[in-house]
């Protein structure tokens, strides 16, 4: 696949990101709602239970691995496409694994953060094991989706192509939602709780991205050159 980036490409997959990001959180809330019977605090990263769910509920742990699970869901169904003969499909798998920020999972269970290996500590109670198992675990989900996308390139500098996408979604989430988005949240702006729990601001950023998205995304299948 021979990878030809347009600003309409741009714009969808950075919007694609972010949806992928906030659905990630959602279906972290979600659960811990459907168990906790409430809604825990959120910014645009960091979740919690409602006080007192985890003691009363030792099966909201689920939750935590909940956000995982769907985000591996997202990377698998995106190799999926990238298998496929069709050039439109190929472009949407591609944009699929890494919209989903593979790098981000892999950098924060290797060091000894991240939902994964959080939820497994929480069940064993043993910060090393957990470490290792998450780690290994998040590894297994995401190796493979990496190396198919890589092999997927056909362009000449197709390292610089690869780390682009690979470090790109990252940077985006530093940039926008940790340092401007989350530093707004935490000064007051439409900090007030809204839909699903989460606060006004993470729901209009949400929508003005899905918008973005909806725009843009026919050009989503257009990042292979034919």
């Amino acid at each position: 696949m021979k990878i030809k980036l347009t600003i309409g490409f741009i714009i969808a997959f950075i919007a694609l990101h972010f949806l992928m990001r906030e659905a990630h959180e959602m279906v972290h809330t979600a659960v811990g709602r459907m168990i906790c019977g409430c809604w825990g605090q959120r910014d645009f990263n960091v979740w919690s239970l409602c006080e007192g769910c985890m003691e009363k509920y030792p099966v909201a742990v689920w939750a935590t691995f909940a956000g995982p699970l769907f985000t591996f869901g997202m990377i698998w169904t995106g190799v999926y496409f990238l298998n496929s003969a069709n050039t439109a499909q190929r472009s949407l798998g591609f944009a699929l694994i890494f919209a989903n920020n593979p790098l981000a999972r892999i950098f924060t269970a290797a060091i000894g953060k991240g939902d994964e290996v959080s939820g497994l500590n929480r069940i064993l109670h043993n910060q090393q094991l957990s470490w290792m198992l998450g780690l290994i675990i998040v590894l297994l989900f995401t190796v493979y989706p990496l190396w198919k996308a890589f092999k997927t390139i056909t362009n000449k500098n197709k390292i610089g192509y690869f780390i682009l996408f690979l470090l790109s979604p990252m940077i985006l989430d530093m940039v926008i939602l940790f340092k401007l988005m989350n530093t707004a949240l935490r000064n007051g702006v439409l900090s007030t709780g809204w839909i699903l729990g989460a606060p006004l601001i993470v729901t209009l950023f949400t929508i003005a991205m899905l918008v973005i998205f909806i725009s843009t995304a026919r050009y989503i299948y257009k990042l292979a050159e034919k």
